[in-house]
């Protein structure tokens, strides 16, 4: 197995046990077991669950091409670089929506769920976590409350006799994250979820446009 896969295998792991029990109580031999790499190898790819914390932030974000070649174990990211590149792909997902105001909600919908399944173990991590990056909680604490605030905002400018657009935004953007994130990694039925995904999302968009179009 190649370093890089042994890469994902970890990326998927730790970012799932992050999320559930929790960053504080995973403990690397846990993310070594359900990754199916060894101990020794984790250590010897990052220097310990800090660096692997930010190896998750950083790989859920968009890939930077300037990037230099990963020096083994991998350490913890400069705190200003991640901060930065979050700010960055917020800025852009508040971007695509704001280009949308004049489109349609199928669109719209189109948008959250593509990010939302990006960057849903993110966002679940820090929910789950919230003091272990005040920073990032924060941003992300600020991009919920713009992402209530434009999807209302789309709502009222599409609807304007609808009653209360901006509660209304809250209810999609959270329906929403609920099924593509809580549904996935943050359930008891988790792996009931996993096995109907694609189905269950569709069936939810389907429903929202029936609500709101």
């Amino acid at each position: 197995m190649t370093d890089e896969e042994k890469l994902r295998r970890i990326y998927t792991a730790a970012s799932e046990l992050f999320i559930q029990p929790g960053y504080h109580e995973t403990q690397m031999q846990m993310i070594a077991q359900r990754a199916n790499v060894a101990v020794g190898t984790l250590y010897r790819l990052f220097s310990g669950k800090t660096a692997l914390l930010d190896y998750v932030f950083l790989t859920t974000l968009p890939a930077v091409t300037d990037l230099p070649h990963a020096i083994y174990p991998i350490q913890p990211a400069d705190p200003r670089e991640l901060v930065r590149r979050t700010q960055a792909a917020y800025a852009d997902w508040n971007h695509q929506l704001a280009n949308q105001q004049a489109t349609t909600f199928d669109q719209l919908l189109t948008t959250l769920f593509s990010a939302f399944k990006r960057y849903g173990r993110y966002f679940l991590i820090l929910e789950h976590n919230p003091t272990v990056n005040p920073a990032l909680t924060a941003l992300y604490r600020q991009q919920r409350q713009e992402l209530y605030q434009r999807v209302g905002s789309f709502l009222h400018q599409h609807q304007p006799t609808l009653v209360d657009s901006q509660r209304n935004g809250v209810v999609v953007v959270d329906l929403v994250f609920w099924w593509c994130v809580h549904k996935h990694y943050d359930s008891f039925e988790t792996e009931m979820a996993r096995s109907d995904d694609e189905q269950m999302l569709g069936v939810v968009q389907a429903m929202l446009r029936r609500s709101y179009q």
